[in-house]
């Protein structure tokens, strides 16, 4: 005992003395002020030094994928270029090939606050079309794509930028133009190997063994791959990724079945558009699947425009829209989007109204051999869900299921696309009633019928 108290004396002397020793070493030449301004000037220094300005690889809500940016730091402003520039311009071109920016520069900051602080603080059409939270193409009012316009720096050389998003959090990866690079040459570039490696369906293969099966959904950068777990049972699994004039650039390294990759190549190993290799691995491919008209039906998501569903169909829809003024507890619901498909595994009608998410099961009945006709059956029980019964039962949903299914399996239907590999819309065709002509889109359509609904 008295030995530990003789310890704790010892101890206690000696934090004593320290505390009451004047002479603290000064670990740091500069202040922390000092130190934050220099900070914020290498970073700004550093943008403004890529001669040909940097490549954006641009992330919001990832189940969108990431898109190429274009950003040039010149003094306080910034000209900006994009991949993506709304649903007219694809590929930031005009319809002549000409790069698309904005008539004035953007402005932009380099601050200190708890960290460097990049912010994009002028409108830009091009740039705050991700972080816009009423997009049309994605999302919902109020979430849109996803993205920010305000960025901690995480990591900042002449080679490599890592910025992170304020508000969502996304990673975002910074990397310089070569200094030869025309701008519009590579947005070209990155269509070009985006419309060579599109397919609706894929394989991945290791060998002659077949790892997972993998499906895109429209205009996102993003693949599904589904591939059995740790139990046998089968799981879907969203990569997202963004197109480089090499190929695919996943966001994050992706491991299925013992088999690691961050990137698929348009060119590595195979010149043709139906296999796509990892840079400097051969030993697993990416294998585009061209399958049935009905299966590319069943595993897509094809989302209704308003403008075509048809004469036949309008009556139905009308009714249901106006019945869906007081489906809010005694308000108008705002019909987000509407479509059929694969979503959560579920195949069949899926709707999204304010806060109601409505899912009506179909089964597709009686496939012609050649896999473009079909009966396609309606179910009003279970797994239907709760939301969508009462919808059938109160506001008229059952009337516009009845335009494209049936409880039994006599309303057939032809079916249509324009490419089978990669399709971009599917119409169906009633068999006894051609007149009624429904064209579903495989791009995602926000406030599918217009009027009030886009608030």
């Amino acid at each position: 005992m008295r030995k530990i108290s003789y310890l704790f004396a010892l101890l206690v002397s000696f934090i004593a003395f320290n505390a009451c020793t004047s002479d603290v070493d000064n670990y740091f030449p500069e202040s922390a002020p000092e130190r934050a301004s220099k900070t914020v000037a290498e970073v700004k220094k550093t943008l403004q030094e890529a001669s040909n300005g940097w490549r954006m690889e641009y992330y919001g809500d990832v189940t969108y994928g990431g898109y190429n940016v274009l950003c040039k730091f010149q003094g306080d402003s910034v000209l900006i270029a994009s991949e993506k520039a709304g649903k007219n311009h694809e590929a930031g071109l005009d319809a002549s090939g000409n790069l698309i920016t904005e008539s004035s520069l953007a402005h932009f900051t380099v601050n200190q606050s708890m960290g460097v602080v990049v912010s994009f603080d002028t409108y830009n059409k091009l740039f705050h079309y991700f972080a816009d939270p009423k997009n049309d193409d994605y999302g919902k009012a109020g979430t849109g794509f996803g993205g920010d316009f305000e960025f901690r720096v995480l990591k900042c050389t002449s080679d490599t930028i890592v910025l992170q998003g304020l508000k969502h959090g996304d990673r975002i990866l910074m990397l310089p133009m070569k200094a030869d690079q025309d701008w519009a040459s590579y947005l070209k570039e990155v269509e070009n190997v985006k419309t060579f490696m599109a397919s609706s369906s894929y394989t991945l293969l290791s060998g002659t063994d077949t790892l997972a099966e993998a499906t895109q959904y429209g205009d996102y950068h993003s693949l599904i791959f589904q591939y059995p777990d740790s139990t046998g049972s089968m799981k879907a699994y969203a990569y997202p990724y963004i197109v480089t004039p090499e190929g695919y650039k996943f966001y994050m390294e992706v491991e299925i079945g013992g088999k690691k990759f961050t990137n698929f190549s348009k060119d590595y190993n195979d010149p043709s558009d139906e296999r796509f290799y990892p840079q400097g691995d051969a030993s697993i491919c990416l294998e585009t699947v061209v399958p049935p008209v009905v299966d590319a039906f069943k595993k897509g998501q094809w989302f209704f425009d308003g403008s075509k569903v048809g004469p036949y169909a309008e009556g139905a829809w009308n009714d249901f829209m106006e019945a869906i003024k007081t489906a809010a507890n005694g308000k108008e619901a705002i019909l987000y989007q509407a479509m059929i498909g694969t979503y959560s595994n579920k195949f069949g009608f899926h709707a999204w109204l304010s806060s109601d998410y409505l899912y009506v099961e179909l089964t597709v009945r009686d496939p012609n051999e050649a896999g473009d006709e079909m009966a396609l059956q309606y179910n009003r029980n279970s797994p239907t869900n709760k939301a969508a019964q009462v919808f059938m039962k109160s506001y008229k949903l059952t009337p516009v299921l009845k335009t494209f299914s049936a409880l039994n399996n006599k309303l057939r239907l032809k079916m249509e696309t324009d490419n089978p590999r990669k399709p971009t819309y599917m119409k169906l065709i009633q068999v006894d009633h051609p007149e009624n002509v429904l064209e579903l889109t495989a791009t995602q359509v926000m406030y599918p019928f217009g009027g009030s609904q886009q608030q």
